[in-house]
């Protein structure tokens, strides 16, 4: 049976803790096979059909991604899934992305490519994957903290598959290089920490600032020679297409609840913030949002709720944490905004979505 809610959870409200592409659950069902483990009981609980999602391109929500792997890291044994899923990666699992990847000219674009068209694949709420070049080459993936057993998965598995997908195109330069100098992870150093080392075969940084693959900055614009410009530009151009798509069907609305989502943690962001990011002003920012039948205000108590509901029904994390992460200044603040806009606690609304699910 099609997964419905997965399909239709982000269309009925505008804001969500973000989906991902059906590829990454191939990804993980390819992982599952190679340990011989059979992913399908876990798919059926959750009223998940791969062969559905992909035939109608279907996204996951995340919340509900995390619950899969977490079950399927319990039903397999192995705490590094993340790391294995990495190690099963193709090219292919990124869609036309990856096909992207496949026939870039260097690593550089290559990296380039897997941080700018992110979305076509996966969306977040707590923000995008960045690609720098100063002051040295990182391809970094967001925060997703706090961190606990249903996300630690998520960051390994996107830095081990970037980490494999690279370094099997810089097999191809005339010399053996390690095109990935180092990798940092925001997450503290685990019990089977020498999986990741020996994953890696670099510096491993736990503890760290950020996620991320640091890059030799020597060999990233190196042409690699089984490149094909012509394909990747047939490539690139679609994407860029899928990514103008995306964007063009958002409202103001839609744009400005995207950009508070991101960047909540810690504190509330003001109307003059959001308008920087969006590259206006705040008088523009408010006059469109007039003509939208909106305003700032309303849209960022909106997204706060929406976001609380999301985070208390579909995670683990601590209301404390969630308090947070929606950038309030205290957690009774929190209580008293979510007795407003539920007449419940927390507890009580997470308690009765598990007992929904039991």
């Amino acid at each position: 049976m099609m997964d419905m809610d997965s399909m239709t959870e982000t269309i009925g409200s505008k804001v969500s803790l973000g989906d991902i592409s059906v590829n990454f659950l191939q990804q993980m069902s390819l992982t599952s096979n190679k340990l011989s483990c059979d992913i399908n009981p876990i798919l059926t609980k959750y009223n998940v059909s791969i062969a559905q999602l992909s035939a109608h391109h279907g996204r996951l929500s995340i919340p509900k991604y995390m619950r899969i792997g977490f079950e399927l890291m319990q039903q397999t044994g192995r705490e590094d899934l993340g790391l294995v899923m990495g190690e099963n990666v193709c090219f292919q699992h990124y869609g036309m992305l990856g096909f992207a990847c496949m026939s870039a000219n260097n690593i550089s674009t290559m990296a380039q490519v897997l941080a700018q068209y992110e979305s076509l694949l996966s969306q977040n709420v707590r923000g995008h994957s960045t690609f720098i070049t100063t002051p040295e080459p990182t391809l970094t993936f967001y925060s997703i903290a706090p961190y606990n057993p249903y996300n630690y998965f998520v960051v390994d598995s996107v830095l081990a598959s970037w980490f494999t997908l690279l370094t099997s195109r810089a097999m191809h330069l005339t010399q053996s290089v390690n095109i990935v100098k180092a990798v940092h992870i925001e997450y503290p150093e685990p019990k089977n920490s020498e999986c990741y080392h020996a994953f890696f075969q670099c510096p491993v940084i736990f503890d760290s600032t950020f996620n991320g693959l640091v890059l030799d900055s020597q060999h990233i614009e190196t042409p690699l020679p089984d490149a094909c410009m012509s394909s990747y530009l047939q490539a690139q151009q679609l994407c860029q297409n899928g990514l103008q798509q995306l964007q063009q069907n958002q409202d103001w609305q839609t744009k400005v609840i995207e950009k508070v989502s991101h960047n909540l943690v810690g504190s509330m962001p003001d109307i003059n913030q959001v308008a920087a990011l969006l590259g206006t002003s705040a008088w523009t920012l408010r006059r469109r949002l007039y003509k939208e039948n909106t305003n700032y205000q309303g849209i960022m108590d909106k997204t706060r709720k929406g976001l609380a509901l999301s985070y208390v029904r579909d995670t683990q994390l601590t209301f404390s944490e969630i308090s947070y992460l929606l950038g309030f200044a205290t957690p009774a603040a929190f209580y008293k905004a979510f007795r407003r806009w539920t007449e419940s606690t927390p507890k009580n609304y997470r308690q009765m979505f598990i007992n929904k699910r039991e």
